[in-house]
């Protein structure tokens, strides 16, 4: 029936059947700029130049009935043919709070639900935000999330956003999605109704892949390195990734469990993202949907008149090859590492070459603090193990340092200071974890020298300003230090300097969210209003790693000033400048080579150099004064992609205190400083 209304409509009879499948789109959001808009009844066209000022078109259909992208091509020639956007999602209740880690949603008594999108459009609008422009189309449904779906683009790029849009009003919802586009590609179809596409990647070892998808209708999972697939379609390859740090929910490991996804089948390719339900452990948590708020479930399009491997290596660009970049006067220092590394190099010797180190050394590291004796080794022990542990955690972090690369010795102690904290020293300290009333808090031995017993929290600070040591609480507010460092705010030790101050890290996942990590910036504000002088310092608390891993998404480093890197022997240097707060934190595509915050009681006066990748998206100054914590936002939409450039800005801030600066980009990446303290701006002023 269908067909035939379609027959009698060409003929021009029964027009009001065809008009029930338009809709309008709205333009007057529209401005003059480098992309422009352009309308008909049946369809809406954006036009903007690459970084090679040639010409793009992407054609969007004001048919309901169609696929909503008509095509997507360069100078004339069609890449993307006929194409849908593919979501699907499942949805489950949080269980004690949105910042709880300690979770598993399928484990929850009402278990969960799977939903595929339904998109149906209703309605549409383009709106021009900086210079970007943005298309906008009602109708999209996905389960209990209801919302548009959206396109992005940018001037001087090939680069593209697509992002369903969505709310929920339902209650502690905790949910993952899969996102992809759906592409015509009839040149693809062969004889037996087989398809001939040609589907490329780097695998999770780094070797460039091109394969023919076998028959089937299947979404065919890809465990690849970089996050990204190509599929070879009309006059060129499309890409599709995921933004790098965003998509990724916080876990203990960072196994490779194949997150891209695609499929070739009957006249059509689709290519997409994908998570998993579990990752069989006990925590696996998710992502937060509060009620209310919009869930921006984003993927990246890179269209390229090119081959495969000329668009993969493009997408590359935008995280470095997932490494870390150099910054001259910078070293990069990662903390938070749970190896069990000591305990295998006693047992296979310290000329063993881990698997950890050269996966360290490829993404970028210059230092790298593990955090050993966390579900291995004998931390509780007290007859004499544990000191020959902690002779062989030193000996094994020497074994490993060289002049490009430091392997710093802590632990997670978690001992009567609260909550889950490390420690590190700049030498070797040797200590048990308990005391007897009858043994001295610190005694001389033979082979170890002073050897300590701490029995509580007053004893075991004694040891740390004796030994020069240096505490921060991690991952705070949630895992093993739900509640701290609030409860230990009035300790002398935790307002001593030496308690260097929280942990950051991108946990819990919240996409209603322009940046990461929010609650440590909560921690973060917070501390320095109850009066102290406390940073952050970015870490990334995972287990084993192996080279195949999907580590980058995971990760976030300090990048710490420093002239050169120390030799292993004076690794404390490197303490020293972090206690001095001489770093700030990058998810790796922004940097910050300066950062100057000054002012007096009523302005904050900031001037910094800013590196990127990925077009930003805003900047903000955040500031307190000692009670209330604000923050002006500046929008940085008129940045291009793969820029440098210097910010000046004056924000009225009555009575601050303290202030700090972030800047992020339109895939959720960041990078930003700890706080500055205004008493301390005028007493360097002097």
């Amino acid at each position: 029936m269908k067909q035939f209304l379609w027959t009698v409509l060409s003929t021009g009879s029964l027009a009001p059947f065809a008009l029930a499948n338009i809709f309008s789109i709205d333009t007057s959001g529209v401005r003059p700029g480098p992309i422009a808009v352009v309308s008909d009844a049946r369809s809406a066209t954006v036009r903007w130049k690459d970084a090679n000022s040639r010409q793009w078109s992407a054609e969007f259909s004001l048919d309901s009935e169609k696929p909503l992208i008509t095509g997507i091509g360069v100078n004339g020639k069609k890449v993307i043919d006929r194409a849908s956007p593919v979501y699907r999602c499942s949805t489950g209740k949080r269980r004690g709070g949105f910042d709880a880690f300690f979770d598993f949603p399928p484990s929850a008594p009402q278990g969960t639900r799977s939903f595929l999108g339904e998109f149906h459009a209703t309605g549409a609008r383009a709106v021009s935000i900086g210079d970007r422009m943005e298309l906008s189309f009602d109708g999209m449904k996905l389960g209990i999330f209801a919302g548009t779906i959206r396109y992005v683009f940018y001037p001087g790029s090939r680069l593209i956003k697509q992002e369903a849009v969505l709310k929920t009003e339902e209650p502690d919802t905790a949910y993952f999605y899969d996102a992809g586009l759906k592409m015509t590609a009839d040149q693809d179809r062969s004889v037996g109704g087989n398809m001939a596409s040609h589907i490329s990647y780097f695998d999770a070892n780094g070797q460039f892949q091109t394969v023919t998808p076998p028959y089937g209708s299947e979404w065919h999972p890809l465990a690849v390195r970089y996050r990204a697939v190509d599929a070879k379609i009309g006059a060129g390859n499309v890409a599709v990734f995921p933004a790098p740090h965003q998509y990724f929910f916080a876990r203990d490991y960072t196994t490779n469990m194949g997150y891209a996804w695609e499929s070739s089948w009957r006249g059509s390719v689709s290519l997409g993202i994908r998570q998993l339900p579990d990752d069989n452990s006990p925590y696996y948590p998710w992502m937060n949907a509060p009620p209310g708020t919009e869930q921006h479930m984003g993927m990246f399009l890179l269209v390229d008149d090119r081959d495969a491997r000329s668009a993969l290596e493009d997408v590359l660009r935008y995280t470095h090859g997932d490494r870390f970049p150099q910054l001259a006067g910078y070293k990069k220092f990662s903390p938070h590492w749970h190896l069990a590394y000591t305990v295998q190099a006693m047992d296979h010797g310290y000329d063993w070459p881990p698997p950890f180190k050269s996966v360290m050394k490829r993404i970028g590291l210059d230092a790298a603090m593990i955090m050993e004796f966390h579900g291995d080794g004998h931390p509780a022990d007290t007859s004499g193990v544990r000191l020959k542990e902690i002779e062989a955690l030193y000996a094994a972090c020497r074994a490993q340092s060289d002049p490009a690369f430091l392997l710093i010795p802590a632990e997670e102690a978690n001992v009567y200071l609260g909550g889950h904290w490390s420690v590190a020293f700049p030498k070797p300290v040797f200590w048990y974890m308990s005391r007897k009333d009858s043994e001295p808090f610190s005694a001389k031995d033979a082979k170890y020298g002073t050897v300590y017993r701490t029995g509580n929290a007053d004893e075991l600070w004694d040891m740390v300003k004796r030994e020069n040591g240096y505490v921060y609480q991690t991952h705070p507010r949630t895992k093993g230090s739900t509640g701290y460092p609030d409860k230990i705010r009035e300790t002398a030790y935790f307002r001593d300097p030496r308690y260097w101050g929280t942990g950051w890290k991108a946990m819990p996942s919240d996409l209603s969210s322009p940046r990461l990590g929010e609650r440590a910036f909560k921690t973060l504000d917070d501390m320095n209003n109850w009066g102290v002088k406390k940073r952050m310092l970015g870490e990334v608390d995972v287990f084993q790693i192996q080279e195949s891993d999907e580590l980058y998404a995971h990760m976030n480093v300090n990048y710490v000033k420093l002239p050169e890197l120390p030799a292993f022997d004076n690794y404390g240097r490197l303490l020293d400048a972090v206690a001095r707060g001489d770093y700030f934190i990058s998810t790796g595509e922004i940097l910050l080579p300066s950062v100057s915050v000054l002012g007096d009681q009523g302005k904050i006066v900031v001037d910094t150099k800013t590196q990127y990748t990925y077009p930003l998206e805003m900047a903000e100054v955040v500031w307190g004064d000692g009670s209330q914590t604000s923050r002006k936002l500046i929008p940085l939409t008129d940045t291009h992609e793969f820029g440098e450039k210097s910010f000046h800005w004056d924000v009225e801030a009555k009575d601050w205190k303290w202030a700090r600066v972030a800047i992020w980009d339109v895939a959720g990446n960041g990078a930003f400083t700890n706080p500055v303290w205004r008493e301390d701006v005028r007493e360097n002023a002097k």
